[in-house]
């Protein structure tokens, strides 16, 4: 099993680097369209990315679960520009090669806020969105980001509507209980988070994410009323150092995502 596993994930990530099927595919599959949105009362514009994929495609979360393309914006070439980030809408598990994948299917508005150095300048975003599309091979492809932003633009519900679909709380699902261990591994420290909660959905997917260290996510296993995740923690110099407060535990399923922040219980 192991070997039919590894021999799909370098199927999947030969297919990243054959710049021909990118070329020859990418506008077939995903169309992309900026929306310019409003300026909010914090300062900062939130606009958004429209995708549409084409008929069983998928594209990615923050986290692109056991394999895929993990996203990337460079905002570096914009004017007056201090930040921009993706506010992620909840994803839903797909099943790519044997593989659990956590993104989007169809279509999906992506709302980034950006803040501006200077409030009372025009805002120029000049950026790149490094992004997957996958089926049954995976094409990489960079998206242009463009707008020109300057006053109160106009509220956009399809962006309205995105910002309340972003994760609930994995309360609201029936976690009742979460521990964190970690354990030495050969290649790092294997990070796994046990949830007291109850079944979510046919199939169901911990993302475990440690901020600032790069991780790969392991196959989950659901043992009576505790799901358990496992990530590993890629690392060459000693164990590194966990904050167990700061760690993300995302369930994902294929009717969406619920989120819980630190490996214990608060009141």
């Amino acid at each position: 099993m192991k070997t039919l596993r590894l021999a799909s994930l370098i199927s999947i990530f030969l297919s990243l680097s054959s710049s021909v099927a990118s070329a020859q595919h990418a506008a077939d599959v995903v169309d992309a369209k900026m929306k310019p949105g409003w300026k909010t009362s914090a300062g900062t514009h939130m606009s958004a990315l429209k995708l549409r994929l084409a008929p069983d495609w998928i594209t990615y979360w923050r986290h692109p679960g056991e394999a895929g393309v993990v996203p990337r914006l460079d905002w570096s070439g914009s004017r007056n520009v201090a930040q921009a980030r993706i506010l992620w809408p909840e994803p839903q598990l797909h099943m790519k090669a044997g593989f659990a994948s956590v993104g989007y299917a169809d279509q999906v508005t992506l709302p980034i806020e950006i803040t501006p150095i200077d409030t009372g300048l025009p805002v120029e975003l000049d950026a790149t969105l490094s992004l997957g599309v996958c089926n049954d091979i995976c094409i990489p492809i960079d998206l242009p980001l463009n707008l020109s932003l300057n006053g109160a633009g106009v509220h956009d519900a399809a962006i309205a509507t995105a910002l309340e679909k972003r994760p609930r709380s994995a309360r609201s699902a029936g976690l009742r209980d979460v521990s964190c261990t970690i354990a030495p591994h050969k290649r790092g420290v294997q990070l796994s988070a046990a949830l007291r909660m109850p079944p979510s959905g046919l199939r169901e997917f911990v993302v475990i994410e440690a901020p600032g260290l790069a991780a790969r996510v392991l196959p989950t296993e659901r043992q009576g009323d505790m799901l358990i995740g496992h990530s590993l923690i890629r690392s060459t110099g000693g164990a590194p150092a966990i904050d167990r407060s700061a760690v993300r535990l995302s369930v994902v399923n294929e009717y969406g995502t619920v989120v819980h922040q630190g490996c214990v219980i608060s009141d």
